[in-house]
C-alpha cells in the first residue's frame, strides 16, 4: 500500500471506501454478497464479502473529505437509479459527473488488485485527476446497460482494468470497466492526444452511450441490454480502435 497519498503525496493516510456506503439503498441486501476482479488471462478473483466493505488506505484526509467527497455528492442523486435500472435522464452535467466519479472509483479499485495488476494505470493519471477533477482529452467514457443479476450466479459488482502496449496512436493505453447492478461504466485511456486534436467519440449503440465527452442526453434504461457473457469482450477487446480528429 502507499505511504503517501496517491493523488497529492500528502499525509496522514485515511481509509477510503472504494464504493460509497450510501449505495446500500440501491443494492438488494438478501443476495449477491460478492464481486469479481476479472483478470487479463480470462480468470477472476472472487471476493466473498459485501462489495461495499472494500476499503483502501492510499489517500489523505484532505483529498478524502474534500474533492473526492464532492465527486461522490455529484452522482448521489442519480447513481442508485442507474444501478437499479430505474428511469432517469442524464444531461451533460450528470454525464460529466458520472465520468469523473467513474475514473476516481476505478483508480481506487486498483488498490484492491494484486500489485502486478495495480501498475496498469500510471501515477501520472492519479495526479491529473487530482488537478482537473475530471477525465482528460485523452480519455473516452461509455455508459452501458445490463439486466440486474437474477441470482448469485452473476456478480453484483464486476471490475476489470487492462493495460495495452503500443497502439495505432503510438503509445500505451488502458481500459477500466466497472459494473454495478444494471450499470456498466468504462473509461478508455488513449496515449496523450496532440494539441489541437481530440479523440473521435465511440458510436452510440442501443446498449452503450458515450458519456465522456458528454454529448446528447441519455435516457435510462437503455433500449437494449448487454448479455453478461459479453462482459469480457467489452472490457478486454483484442485491440483499441481509437482515432483522433481536429479539436
Amino acid at each position: 500500500m502507499a505511504k503517501v497519498c496517491v493523488f497529492c503525496g500528502g499525509t496522514p493516510l485515511t481509509k477510503e471506501h472504494v464504493l460509497p456506503r450510501w449505495l446500500k439503498v440501491a443494492l438488494d441486501p438478501s443476495v449477491r454478497r460478492f464481486r469479481y476482479i476479472r483478470l487479463s488471462d480470462g480468470g477472476f478473483q472472487r471476493h466473498d464479502a459485501p462489495p461495499l466493505n472494500d476499503q483502501v488506505k492510499v489517500v489523505c484526509s484532505g483529498c478524502n473529505s474534500g474533492w473526492m467527497n464532492q465527486l461522490e455528492e455529484g452522482v448521489r442523486h442519480f447513481l442508485p437509479a442507474l444501478i437499479q435500472g430505474k428511469p432517469c435522464v442524464l444531461d451533460a452535467r450528470s454525464q460529466r459527473a458520472l465520468a469523473a466519479w467513474t475514473l476516481k472509483t476505478l483508480l481506487m479499485f486498483q488498490y484492491t488488485h494484486r500489485p502486478e495488476v495495480r501498475s496498469v494505470i500510471p501515477a501520472g493519471d492519479f495526479a491529473v485527476l487530482h488537478s482537473r477533477r475530471q477525465p482528460t482529452e485523452s480519455m473516452l467514457g461509455r455508459l452501458g446497460f445490463m439486466n440486474y443479476p437474477p441470482d448469485d450466479s452473476e456478480p453484483l459488482v464486476d471490475t476489470l482494468c487492462q493495460g495495452y502496449g503500443t497502439t495505432e496512436l503510438g503509445g500505451v493505453a488502458w481500459i477500466g470497466t466497472l459494473k454495478i447492478g444494471c450499470m456498466v461504466v468504462q473509461i478508455i485511456r488513449a496515449p496523450d492526444v496532440a494539441d489541437g486534436y481530440k479523440l473521435t467519440p465511440f458510436e452510440a449503440l442501443p446498449s452503450l452511450r458515450p458519456m465522456w465527452p458528454s454529448e446528447s442526453p441519455i435516457k435510462w434504461p437503455l433500449v437494449a441490454a448487454i448479455p453478461p457473457e459479453l462482459m469480457i469482450a467489452l472490457a478486454l477487446p483484442e485491440s483499441l480502435d481509437l482515432n483522433t480528429m481536429p479539436g
